[in-house]
């Protein structure tokens, strides 16, 4: 696969088929990787609070839970405190689409697996990004050495 900005990455695949990270594969200046770590980085903030607040209790609203209410306050910040942790657009799209495939309120690691889900791969690129930046930074460092020498 070959990225806009002129990343080349392949995906590693465990033999169980199942998505280890992902390689880049071309030599590319630390400038390029910088400003797609920059790029990458933009992409993982979190939401605001209100707006996961609101999603949260959206949620709530629309799934069955056991509790009467009186703890609505300790479980909210409870999850808003652990989806600080995580990219708005992962979070706000799992609170939203949650109520359709689920019936019950999620317990937090339900919705974490959930969360994660629609992360990682972003994740996964961002540390390959940071891996390729200190093997160019090291090579740097190997050639320079080399020539002062």
């Amino acid at each position: 696969m070959v990225l806009t900005s002129g990343l080349e990455v392949e995906e590693q695949i465990s033999p169980e088929y199942d998505f280890k990270g992902y390689l880049i594969t071309n030599d590319i200046p630390v400038s390029v990787l910088s400003d797609a770590h920059q790029a990458l980085k933009s992409s993982l903030m979190p939401a605001e609070e209100d707006l996961v607040a609101k999603a949260l209790l959206k949620l709530r609203a629309l799934t069955a839970h056991k509790a009467d209410g009186k703890d609505l306050d300790i479980i909210l910040e409870a999850y808003l405190e652990k989806l600080r942790d995580y990219p708005k657009d992962a979070v706000l799209e799992s609170l939203n689409r949650y109520p359709d495939h689920a019936k019950w309120f999620p317990s937090w690691a339900e919705l974490r697996d959930d969360v994660e889900f629609r992360c990682v791969r972003r994740l996964e690129l961002l540390k390959a990004i940071e891996r390729k930046i200190n093997e160019r930074q090291l090579t740097q460092v190997r050639e320079n050495t080399r020539t002062t020498a």
